[in-house]
This record gives C-alpha cells, sequence and structure tokens, in this order.
C-alpha cells in the first residue's frame, strides 16, 4: 500500500474565502460510473495559493471547493425567469402562428425557421 503526499498546483484566489472549503479528491470508478470521492484523501497542509494532499492510492487527483453554507433562492431571480419564459413561450407561438398562416411568404426558409421555433417552443 503507497501512502504518500502531493502538493498541487497553486488554486485560485477565490479558495482563500471564509465561506470555502478545500477538500481533496480521488476519481473513483464504481459500477462502471465515475465519481469524486475524499476515501483515502485527506488535505494536510498547504498556504495561501497551494494545497497538499496525502493519499494512500494512486488515481486522479484534484482539490475541489464547496460552499459551506447553502445558496439561498432570491425571490426576484425567480420572478425574472418566470416572467422572461413565459414572454419567451408567448413570442414563440406567435412566430409559429405567423409562419403557419403566411402562406405567401413560404420557402424553405421559412421551413426552417418554423421548425427551429417549434424545437424551441418545446
Amino acid at each position: 500500500r503507497w501512502e504518500g503526499a502531493m502538493r498541487t498546483p497553486r488554486h485560485a484566489p477565490q479558495a482563500l474565502q471564509e465561506d470555502r472549503e478545500l477538500f481533496c479528491m480521488s476519481w473513483q470508478l464504481k459500477d462502471s460510473k465515475g465519481l469524486w470521492t475524499s476515501d483515502g484523501c485527506t488535505l494536510i497542509g498547504g498556504d495561501n495559493s497551494s494545497s497538499i494532499c496525502s493519499c494512500n492510492h494512486f488515481t486522479s487527483f484534484a482539490i475541489l471547493m464547496a460552499s459551506r453554507h447553502e445558496p439561498q433562492e432570491s425571490y426576484t431571480l425567480k420572478v425574472v425567469t418566470y416572467v422572461g419564459l413565459s414572454v419567451s413561450l408567448l413570442c414563440l407561438f406567435l412566430a409559429i402562428v405567423t409562419f403557419l398562416l403566411c402562406r405567401s411568404l413560404w420557402s424553405v426558409s421559412v421551413s426552417l425557421h418554423l421548425q427551429l421555433s417549434i424545437c424551441l417552443f418545446v
């Protein structure tokens, strides 16, 4: 069994924010799918610009950063999202109806725009 430490390259300054936490992780294959796991790796030190991890196996490694608190949903962002989605769907519906009703303008280009509008609406 191998045990050793690795020093990572310099990480971004945003890793130093108080509400963030650094984790030493390794890539593990499980049931033909891959996932990041902290099993066998621990953060043992570092400074403001790099981190030192100790791992007991060979694999692909990374330093992952996680927020210590859950993000809060913004009511304003939710309203803007739903209003924007509603306006977009209304405009796409009007474009589809316009393409279908204006047969005098029918061409390959109009047909392609109609299909694109239907795809975006769906």
